[in-house]
């Protein structure tokens, strides 16, 4: 088996699980009794970005690849503008469920007012808005694309002035701002979610098993997350330039990347009972009503970027 079809399949592996996982997140999220909320709303806008990003490595990088058809490639800038805006929404959407889970559990008296069902909304359009326009604009009116290098196998910036300062002020330091903001906004909550603990165990009252395993869940949560955005933003833009073997590059690159999107889906899954329940019922998913009543949870970067070519 030759070098490419070998990515090929690795990425294909990786990728479709990604689709699946996040189709399975995105569709299925607000027919859950606990996702019928501004949480689950927010989970679904950032699970349909991330299964079409997914999606897109799945069903066109990897037949490209696998077959180097050349005749893709110059396609491949049109996909990675797409690539790119599902990414800041995924991680704009990480931003604002981070904010929901902080003002759930740190200011609840305020939590109607600021994440009602249209002001969830609003902030949904905005993402995707701010997405996409601005990659519109980065992308569209100045000299920088983002495009494959199948030398390497890697979705890399071209080397003009523009893409210089595109890449790293607007895609990297942005990137890394906003998971800054997660981080300390979840380490808020996770300060208040162990206050309120150790609060209830002074005057006696006795945290309950469902709600003891929801903190865990969470607590588990916004570290993996957390942990795998930074991992893949260090990894793709400064990791990966360090090394001169392709393999190495491409498995800190496109293999984490798409990594980071299909783990993200994953976790969700792997932390929700309701989500397990699903999977193990497959025909659930394609029911219009509610698929599951025993409600138990209400809790709750592409890295692509800072590379180069001629």
């Amino acid at each position: 088996m030759q070098d490419n079809q070998i990515v090929a399949l690795v990425i294909f592996s990786i990728s479709f699980i990604g689709t699946v996982a996040n189709f399975i997140v995105a569709t299925s999220t607000q027919r859950l009794p606990s996702m019928r909320n501004a949480f689950g709303l927010l989970m679904t806008s950032q699970s349909s970005g991330e299964a079409v990003l997914c999606a897109i490595f799945a069903f066109y990088y990897s037949p490209m690849v696998f077959f180097n058809i050349q005749a893709m490639e110059p396609f491949s800038r049109r996909f990675g503008i797409v690539l790119l805006m599902c990414y800041d929404i995924c991680i704009f959407s990480h931003l604002f469920i981070a904010l929901n889970r902080m003002f759930a559990i740190c200011f609840p008296w305020s939590y109607e007012k600021y994440f009602s069902h249209t002001n969830t909304k609003i902030l949904i359009v905005i993402s995707w808005s701010v997405s996409i326009v601005r990659c519109l604009i980065s992308y569209g009116f100045f000299d920088c694309d983002f495009v494959y290098d199948g030398s390497i196998w890697v979705y890399v910036f071209t080397r003009t002035k523009d893409c210089t300062f595109i890449s790293l002020y607007l895609d990297f330091y942005k990137d890394l701002s906003v998971v800054v903001v997660i981080a300390a906004v979840d380490m808020i909550t996770v300060i208040r979610v162990h206050v309120t603990s150790m609060q209830l165990r002074k005057t006696g009252q006795c945290e309950t098993d469902e709600r003891r395993k929801r903190e865990i869940n969470f607590l588990k949560q916004a570290v993996l997350q957390g942990m795998v955005f930074v991992v893949e933003l260090y990894t793709y833009f400064h990791l990966a330039w360090q090394v001169h073997d392709r393999w190495a590059v491409w498995l800190l690159t496109t293999v984490a990347w798409n990594l980071v999107h299909c783990t993200d889906a994953l976790i969700i899954i792997g932390l929700n009972g309701e989500y397990r329940k699903l999977i193990s019922s497959p025909t659930r998913i394609f029911r219009s009503r509610s698929i599951v009543h025993n409600s138990s949870t209400n809790a709750a970067v592409r890295g692509g970027g800072g590379t180069y070519i001629k």
